[in-house]
């Protein structure tokens, strides 16, 4: 199994080599601790049923359930191994056990599972052939002694030479016994090796090599049940760093434009990148995003970030303020029944007609229960869309014919409205839509960057069509991304450029262009959306009123059991204990200086205001506290005003 395990790092490698530039040796030697520890640990009931000291661990019947066992759990590690040599570049992160909460997230199986094997098919074949060897060893490694033969093994023997027969035996067991635990937890260190470890050994940027899937999803699952960390002595003390309460929400002092109504459009896996790559190699082509970039020129155009790697990791940041700072995905967790006014809710209240619009079948990763659960009052999926031809044969209805049915549906809805809108065509596995016809796509790149740009004209035609209609000039479009995608960053991305998402405030009668450039963050948008409109009440979120020039900028993430918090001129990263990293910006992360000790004081502060944000995140979601606690029912009273 160890020779398997190597080779199968070796494939994760190979396959993912982008992502990781500069390997050493010392990774792959590193890694052997973490493959015997998830070897051990998977294997360790088949060591000691099979080396029990007693006579029936020979009976055929014992040996097959042992074999049984081996074969059923080995091949399961196997196959995760051949999962995330695939599924890597889409999560950037070795899989843990929430991976396998996307069985109840609502994708369509039937047909994306084809389409999957259809792609990786190689892995497929490697898995079958995995097995069958791992079936001939454990065949080779069984002890098929009858009882005859066992009974015979202590024929001519004397009593005493019976006994010291068994003591070895026994002996043996303890050995092999205390060895498993040795190497289970990676050596004789005071503590067993944990997920962190793994960054610890080889760099954030390397840990997902160093580790592998059995290990990260063993070392993963039952780490739900506490998710609170403490670094003050209070919440109280910690808030004073970073509170999620806004009091007042100061209203934007630059332009008073008329604003009825609110768009907040939400482009599947797009990356700052992608908006700013002209692909000059491509001669006379103008851009990926030729009408998004122009648009953005008029707008607002913050240098935004997103808050997590998933789609239903962004949903709640947008519209709740609520960021992605540990493994478990909030709307599947426990946590997501939590008591919550959320800023959509809000709006609701004030007599916004609030809808929410994805191609997707309905249940598609949960997103229609929680818009509901939120304070959007309406919900259009691919059901309710009159044409089943415009299905693009995998995820929903294509954006171009998409956002033309959204155009004629907001023309019909009562002012005032607030509408979500998630794009789906720049989704894997990056099928050119039908409804392309007519348009001049680039074939010679990555497809992920022809779908990028089918959906820039998408939303071009959208923009055409809905600024005809008598409510455009009287709105307010949101444009960002749920995160940035495979094929939308350089494959070698450091965690500065992979989290770097277009974020756009963008109303036709605006002239001023401000702010463009400040750092923004998915979070950060239902905050400044109420400084916009002029609302003044009392919001929790985590985010920022980016019009307040008070507020202090940053973007805060996690993964792999790294937190990072991002600032306009650092970068600082944190493991849960002690910082490991920090780097300026915007290029430390990627020639990989580490300035920690060259900039204690700022090391300091930003340490300060990461912990504050966990320990006030993990510890309010935990105790269901997301929420103004002395305010809470005059929240409440307010809403009905």
């Amino acid at each position: 199994m160890f020779v398997l395990y190597t080779i199968f790092r070796v494939l994760f490698y190979v396959a993912n080599a982008d992502f990781f530039p500069n390997p050493s040796k010392s990774i792959f030697l590193n890694g052997i601790r973490f493959d015997l520890s998830a070897i051990i640990y998977s294997n360790f009931p088949y060591i000691l049923a099979a080396l029990l000291p007693f006579s029936f661990v020979y009976k055929r019947a014992y040996r097959r359930i042992c074999d049984i066992y081996f074969v059923t759990v080995n091949s399961f590690a196997i196959m995760l191994a051949c999962v995330d040599i695939a599924y890597f570049p889409y999560v950037l992160k070795r899989s843990t056990a929430d991976i396998f909460s996307y069985a109840n997230i609502g994708f369509d199986y039937g047909i994306l599972l084809p389409l999957f094997f259809k792609q990786f098919w190689y892995l497929f074949v490697l898995f079958i052939v995995v097995v069958i060897l791992i079936v001939k060893l454990a065949k080779m490694t069984s002890t098929n002694i009858s009882e005859e033969e066992k009974n015979s093994f202590h024929c001519g023997k004397s009593r005493i030479k019976i006994l010291r027969s068994s003591f070895s035996h026994l002996l043996f067991y303890c050995m092999m016994f205390f060895s498993s635990v040795i190497l289970m937890r990676g050596g004789f260190q005071p503590c067993p090796l944990t997920l962190v470890d793994t960054g610890r050994f080889a760099g954030i940027e390397n840990a997902a090599l160093v580790s592998n899937t059995p290990f990260s999803i063993l070392l993963s699952i039952g780490k739900r049940a506490h998710i609170e960390k403490h670094f003050f002595s209070s919440l109280a003390e910690a808030e004073q760093y970073i509170n999620p309460i806004h009091n007042q929400i100061v209203a934007r002092q630059d332009e008073h434009l008329p604003v009825k109504n609110v768009v907040v459009i939400v482009l599947e896996g797009f990356s700052q990148h992608a908006l700013r790559d002209t692909s000059a190699n491509m001669e006379g082509y103008q851009g990926f995003t030729p009408f998004l970039h122009e648009l953005s020129q008029k707008a607002i155009a913050f240098n935004g970030f997103t808050n997590g790697r998933l789609t239903i990791e962004a949903i709640p940041a947008i519209f709740c303020g609520i960021p992605a700072l540990f493994e478990e995905i909030y709307v599947k967790s426990s946590f997501a029944n939590n008591y919550f006014i959320s800023p959509v809710k809000i709006l609701s209240e004030r007599g916004y007609n609030t809808l929410f619009f994805h191609g997707a079948k309905d249940g598609s990763m949960n997103i229609k229960i929680f818009c509901s659960s939120i304070g959007f009052n309406q919900y259009f999926g691919r059901s309710d869309y009159p044409n089943s031809d415009d299905w693009d044969g995998t995820w929903g209805i294509s954006d171009r014919s998409y956002l033309a049915y959204i155009a004629k549906v907001l023309d019909t809805v009562q002012q005032p409205f607030f509408a979500g809108i998630l794009t789906l065509s720049t989704h894997h596995p990056f099928r050119v839509p039908k409804d392309s016809k007519g348009l001049n796509l680039p074939n010679n790149v990555h497809p992920m960057m022809t779908c990028v740009n089918y959906a820039d004209h998408a939303l071009k035609e959208f923009f055409e069509t809905v600024s005809q209609h008598s409510w455009y000039d009287s709105t307010l479009f949101i444009i960002t991304a749920d995160h940035t995608g495979v094929g939308s960053i350089p494959a070698n991305s450091d965690r500065y450029v992979m989290y770097q998402i277009p974020l756009l405030f963008y109303h036709s009668l605006a002239t001023s262009t401000k702010q463009s450039g400040e750092m923004m963050q998915q979070i950060d948008i239902m905050p400044s959306l109420f400084s916009y409109l002029g609302i003044d009440i009392p919001l929790f979120s985590y985010g920022r009123n980016v019009f307040d020039s008070t507020t202090f900028p940053y973007a805060a993430n996690y993964l792999s059991n790294v937190y990072q918090l991002f600032t306009p001129d650092f970068v600082l990263q944190f493991d849960g204990n002690n910082t490991i990293g920090l780097y300026q910006l915007p290029s430390g992360i990627a020639e990989g200086k580490n300035v920690m000790n060259d900039y204690p004081a700022e090391k300091q502060i930003l340490e300060q205001k990461l912990k504050a944000l966990i320990e006030s995140y993990t510890t309010r979601v935990s105790q269901n506290k997301l929420y103004m606690e002395e305010k809470r029912e005059k929240n409440l009273q307010m809403l009905q005003l």
